[in-house]
């Protein structure tokens, strides 16, 4: 039986040769687009919005989960960072790409790979400008650096700026990543709908852009949930010293978990939703904004002045501990 080809038999020439139909050539917009030369050029817009995230083997994936597959890894490395730019109400225009890759890498892996990142970048409207390949002796890492656009300042959603008695909405359902996380640690396959959908929850996530844009055009403050939403709430409230309470009853959670499982939906993470705080007016005002784009927003909470998150279930008080993802615990 053959020996599958890696990257190593293929060396970098092979391996550009292998993934250059999935770069974009130079159009209107991308003047220069490498690894033709060294570095991508596009045309400015007045106001540029920039983010970048890494996915590191053994950390965010396991090739060993069942189901894996490289296509659907290079769709979330795109996802991860267009949810990011959906936080801000920005719309994305051009992807950089850099793999750190062991010599043992099967070359099917990795165009596998930038198949998906091509496809979820030309599904919202992205171009791949170029990257960088790099050799390594540790676990696979895989970047992708967004760069997106905004049409004016005073349309862009950040983290600062809520106001006591203001209302805190998310979009659609929370929970179903870090129920499919919970799935794919185990080694089980999943055997129903909704488990199908916490797996592709987790595996290939939808960042949500259209709404972030539409939120965007009527609140101010905003961001995504892919840490967990009570970390999330924290991060709009501490700056301030302001404080909030949080309606576990009033939770969108997934389809298939139960009232029972609402942790998932506020301690964990990865759900890459939205969340938004504004007037109930102005909530009221996105609210159908959403509508219309078939995005459901849920008014989960409200901002306080007493410092602090609280949990309430109805009139009884939760209490929860370790609440939301951090990088480096």
């Amino acid at each position: 039986m053959r020996r599958p080809r890696t990257i190593a038999d293929l060396g970098e020439r092979g391996l550009l040769r292998s993934i250059r139909k999935y770069l974009d050539r130079p159009s209107r917009e991308l003047v220069v687009g490498a690894p033709d030369d060294d570095a991508a050029v596009w045309r400015g817009d007045p106001f540029v919005v920039a983010t970048t995230d890494t996915m590191v083997e053994g950390i965010d994936f396991r090739r060993a989960w069942p189901g894996f597959d490289f296509r659907r890894l290079g769709r979330r490395l795109i996802s991860i960072n267009l949810s990011d730019l959906a936080a801000m109400g920005a719309q994305p225009r051009h992807a950089l790409i850099s793999l750190a890759l062991p010599r043992s890498t099967p070359a099917r892996d990795v165009e596998r790979l930038y198949r998906g990142i091509s496809e979820q970048a030309h599904r919202f409207g992205t171009t791949i400008a170029g990257g960088d390949l790099s050799a390594t002796r540790g676990p696979l890492m895989a970047t992708a650096t967004l760069i997106g656009r905004i049409t004016s300042p005073q349309r862009i959603l950040r983290r600062t700026g809520a106001r006591p008695g203001w209302q805190i909405a998310v979009t659609g359902s929370l929970g179903a990543a870090a129920a499919g996380l919970r799935l794919l640690e185990s080694g089980r396959l999943p055997t129903t709908r909704a488990q199908r959908a916490w797996v592709t929850a987790q595996l290939d996530p939808t960042p949500q852009l259209a709404a972030g844009q539409a939120l965007a055009a009527t609140l101010t403050v905003g961001g995504d949930i892919s840490d967990g939403l009570y970390r999330e709430v924290e991060r709009l409230t501490q700056p301030a010293r302001l404080g909030a309470t949080i309606a576990i009853d009033r939770l969108p959670l997934a389809d298939g978990l139960r009232k029972t499982q609402w942790a998932l939906a506020v301690k964990d993470s990865e759900d890459f939703e939205l969340i938004c705080a504004g007037p109930v007016a102005r909530m009221a005002s996105a609210e159908r904004a959403l509508d219309r784009l078939g995005v459901p927003l849920t008014v989960v909470g409200t901002i306080e002045a007493r410092p602090g998150i609280r949990l309430r279930d109805g009139a009884r008080s939760v209490h929860l501990e370790g609440a939301g993802y951090e990088h480096f615990r």
